[in-house]
């Protein structure tokens, strides 16, 4: 329930697995009724703009309000407390608003729920800080830390940043794979690892990624609890995922990474069709090919490292912490020259043909009316 997000402790994600299991989907409503002399949200921050929009709702930016003290502080302790919160009325932060409407089935309340469950959990600077969660009677805000940087399609193909080197790649999938490794060795499997849910930190991708969007993800306990269901996008979806009955585990994070490493290199699916029943059909089979005319250009080591991920048998995939010694993720022996012209038009037009059929929303101002006003606070990280 997500009353127990607000007494949620640091232990790690595997200790709470139990209790998480006995969550009901009813309990995510369950603390809109109480005592509403919390600050609200519109007490907290001011909101700025949108960014966004998805089927779950709209994401906006935000900054916390100046706090406004009655006493002086008392104590050294208590003025720096002050001083840090001063300081955090500097920082954007994203909200991510989600209408009650949206959770009218319990599938979705129980993504929601996950989300919040694990972000609550986790702690790793390759993942998406949750600051706090306000709810009112018809809507929840949701405040994270903010990533300047875009999606990392975009930014690799950003005009006027420094043309990408395959180091670079490689630097973005081990900062993924130990988000990975930290993620399995929790228990949790992210279902839906692609260049969408990853996001730059910054303008320049070289300060770092963050892998976002837990909806789908999977809390289970250490050692790996087996899952079923058709959960991510086919494209990046493992083949084991796409058998009838049957049952997966945590290495279908690593096929999705193999995939994705796949596009930031080649600018293309490793598995495409015209038809969906085909690409399910490829990615089945596990049959993939380097492009002709790009594969000269990238490194023997980096075409060996996706195939090492993209491996039909998930048993024999490698853990993330085992992936991480791979040869290709050792900085000396990844290609440290900028990607040619003819690769970066291969990786502009996938970037490009991602943006047609998901417009960003324009940044606007953002009504009041869209915010909760007088919620209360189910989380404060």
């Amino acid at each position: 329930m997500l009353r127990c997000l607000s007494c949620f402790s640091r232990r790690g994600a595997q200790e709470d697995a139990t209790e998480d299991s006995r969550m009901t989907a009813s309990g995510i409503l369950a603390l809109a009724h109480q005592d509403k002399k919390q600050p609200s949200f519109e007490d907290t921050y001011a909101t700025l703009y949108q960014i966004g929009e998805g089927k779950t709702g709209q994401v906006f930016v935000a900054k916390k309000k100046q706090p406004h003290y009655r006493s002086r502080a008392k104590t050294l302790a208590e003025e720096q407390q002050r001083e840090r919160e001063v300081r955090e009325c500097d920082e954007e932060v994203a909200v991510k608003v989600v209408r009650q409407e949206y959770l009218s089935t319990p599938n979705r309340v129980e993504a929601l729920q996950s989300e919040l469950a694990i972000l609550a959990r986790v702690k790793h600077p390759g993942i998406l800080r949750l600051r706090q969660v306000f709810q009112d009677d018809d809507k929840f805000a949701i405040v994270t830390d903010k990533a300047t940087g875009g999606e990392v399609m975009d930014a690799i193909c950003r005009p006027g940043m420094p043309r990408i080197r395959e180091c670079d790649v490689a630097e973005i999938v081990r900062q993924l794979l130990s988000v990975l490794a930290y993620l399995h060795l929790n228990g949790i499997t992210h279902r839906d690892v692609k260049v969408e849910n990853i996001l730059c930190k910054t303008p320049d991708l070289r300060d770092g990624v963050l892998l976002i969007d837990f909806g789908l993800a999977h809390m289970g306990t250490v050692g790996g609890t087996e899952m079923s269901g058709m959960n991510g996008t086919p494209h990046y979806m493992a083949p084991e995922m796409f058998h009838k009955h049957g049952y997966y585990g945590c290495a279908i994070d690593l096929w999705s990474l193999g995939v994705v490493t796949y596009v930031m290199l080649f600018g293309r699916f490793p598995f495409d069709a015209r038809f969906m029943s085909q690409v399910e059909d490829k990615i089945v089979k596990g049959e993939f090919e380097f492009p002709k005319e790009l594969e000269p250009m990238v490194s023997h080591q980096a075409k060996k490292f996706i195939e090492y991920l993209l491996v039909l048998n998930p048993r024999e995939r490698p853990p993330a912490a085992m992936a991480l010694q791979h040869p290709w993720l050792q900085m000396d022996s990844s290609s440290a020259d900028p990607l040619a012209d003819e690769h970066m038009a291969a990786l502009a037009k996938f970037s490009e043909g991602k943006k047609a059929f998901a417009a960003p929303a324009p940044q606007q101002y953002v009504p009041p009316e869209h915010i909760p006003k007088e919620g209360v606070i189910i989380y404060e990280g």
